[in-house]
């Protein structure tokens, strides 16, 4: 009875960090993707809304992808805007970034932390149970997320706007995300849409990479002629 209990808290381990790990990485690969920047400027008109073209525009998003990296010590610059060179970004959207960084230095531990926790789970079912046990649980696994993302996707469709400001009341504990689109260039160069597109591109890739890893796992359940279920 026990030895079953934990063999269910690990295979559920197993597969939440496999699910965190493949999130974080195409969160990540969105993130610091700089063609993903540049088309949303130009669809969403930000070099009008700013009075930057978008060769400074890229420039700035390349300090703040480093920034957030921690390979860049502050975000406090200076561009060219409306032809003249000014200060980027105001105190209160620096403080503010400041939270985003460090949102994002925990999710690059966490990401790591869950690769981690998936190889050592997965060796431990391939050495205790069989090639056969292991996949088998990671596959039935996989079919719950792929569910789980389709529903959730649907969910955050409906509704974005609520979604997107609970987002910030559970993942930071302040106000400074509440910027001032008639004055704060952050949130003009970031508005809603480009975190519609983002979240969009991000949950797209995290589930075709799932139906991917589903294909391979039920290859190898097939390979091990057991049943899948």
């Amino acid at each position: 009875m026990v030895r079953k209990i934990i063999h269910t808290f690990l295979s559920s381990g197993m597969v939440v960090s496999l699910f965190l790990a493949v999130f974080l990485t195409s969160l990540q690969y969105v993130a610091f993707n700089g063609d993903f920047y540049k088309e949303e400027y130009k669809k969403n008109n930000v070099m009008s809304v700013t009075g930057m073209n978008i060769d400074e525009l890229m420039k700035v998003t390349k300090i703040m992808q480093k920034y957030l990296m921690d390979k860049e010590e502050t975000l406090d610059v200076m561009a060219k805007i409306n032809g003249s060179m000014q200060r980027m970004f105001n105190d209160r959207e620096l403080a503010h970034m400041k939270d985003v960084k460090n949102l994002f230095q925990m999710s690059f531990l966490t990401r790591n932390i869950s690769i981690i926790v998936f190889i050592l789970i997965f060796t431990y079912f391939l050495f205790t149970k069989s090639f056969y046990k292991a996949f088998n649980y990671l596959l039935k696994g996989t079919i719950f997320i792929i569910i789980f993302l389709l529903v959730f996707v649907l969910a955050v469709t409906l509704n974005f706007d609520n979604w997107f400001t609970g987002f910030h009341l559970v993942f930071f504990d302040n106000d400074l995300w509440q910027l001032n689109a008639e004055t704060d260039r952050l949130i003009q160069m970031f508005p809603l849409e480009f975190f519609q597109d983002a979240v969009f591109v991000i949950f797209r890739n995290t589930f075709f990479a799932f139906v991917v890893i589903l294909g391979i796992l039920y290859g190898g359940v097939k390979m091990a002629k057991k049943p899948v279920f």
